[in-house]
């Protein structure tokens, strides 16, 4: 299904995919982040999260990701920035509040 952007676990032992889009995210985005998630639910003995994260998320997006339960998390590129120069070693779960494990 091609590969991931980050994946890891959450503090309840979940297996958590993440996308990451620099820009809007729509549908398209929505069932590339569903393939990855799909692929890890065949090979992980655990629930699986998938998170898109992104500026924004476009309506057709929005609906889909409800459709399929998959979660959205808004994220500019300069926030990160300011937010990464700041907080050197840090990972992307701690800095999203997800308090995981990396993977």
């Amino acid at each position: 299904a091609g590969y991931a952007d980050f994946v890891g676990e959450d503090s309840k032992g979940n297996f958590v995919v993440i996308e990451v889009k620099r820009g809007p995210a729509g549908a398209e985005e929505v069932m590339q982040l569903a393939r990855y998630v799909n692929e890890a639910r065949q090979r992980v003995n655990r629930p699986v999260r998938g998170i898109l994260v992104a500026p924004s998320l476009r309506k057709k997006g929005q609906v889909l990701l409800e459709q399929l339960k998959l979660e959205f998390k808004a994220l500019s590129p300069e926030k990160c920035s300011r937010v990464l120069k700041r907080s050197r070693g840090v990972s992307l779960f701690e800095f999203m509040g997800l308090s995981g494990r990396r993977g």
